[in-house]
């Protein structure tokens, strides 16, 4: 049972949290509002930080979406965050990933049939969430010898980031996986 309700549009009464709400189903593509930030409604400043942290972060720069969802599943999977794990599955096959890569995504990304570059993104974006202080000048030089700009790197960084804070958040508040 998680420790903080996720009020769905018609129970919530302040007017900044339904604008909110009403961004995020108009944005993420779903036309849901995910738990995720449905039990962020108890501080609205702090739903409305971190959805603009989220919006910021996943659905806009460079790399695509579906990247950074995976790079989030590898994330997810390595932390054993079930909530984040089943939401960015379920994302990424809402964007027409197959069976087969999630599957690898989940079993073993380094042999994902993915081009090279998405791959070695996936696994730096795994290592800068779990061990950081390994990230090496080497780290940088492959990522660049493969096509990727500073900018990329700085969104698979930035993206990392974001992940291992929700996997933190949902799993301390043992948030219910949405009904997908």
């Amino acid at each position: 049972m998680t420790y903080f309700p996720s009020p769905t549009y018609e129970e919530v009464t302040d007017p900044k949290v339904q604008a909110i709400y009403d961004e995020i189903k108009a944005e993420l593509g779903f036309g849901i509002v995910p738990n995720l930030f449905k039990s962020m409604t108890i501080r609205p400043n702090f739903l409305a930080a971190q959805w603009q942290h989220f919006r910021t972060t996943i659905l806009q720069g460079t790399l695509p979406r579906t990247l950074k969802e995976m790079i989030g599943v590898a994330i997810s999977q390595t932390n054993h965050s079930e909530y984040a794990l089943r939401v960015h599955l379920h994302s990424l096959s809402a964007l027409g990933i197959s069976e087969e890569v999630l599957h690898l995504l989940v079993t073993d990304p380094a042999n994902c049939p993915l081009p090279e570059r998405q791959k070695q993104a996936i696994l730096f974006g795994l290592r800068v969430a779990t061990q950081p202080q390994d990230v090496s000048e080497q780290d940088y030089a492959h990522l660049k010898s493969l096509g990727l700009s500073k900018a990329e790197i700085f969104e698979i960084i930035a993206t990392a980031n974001l992940f291992t804070g929700v996997n933190q958040y949902t799993d301390a508040i043992a948030l219910e996986i949405d009904q997908l």
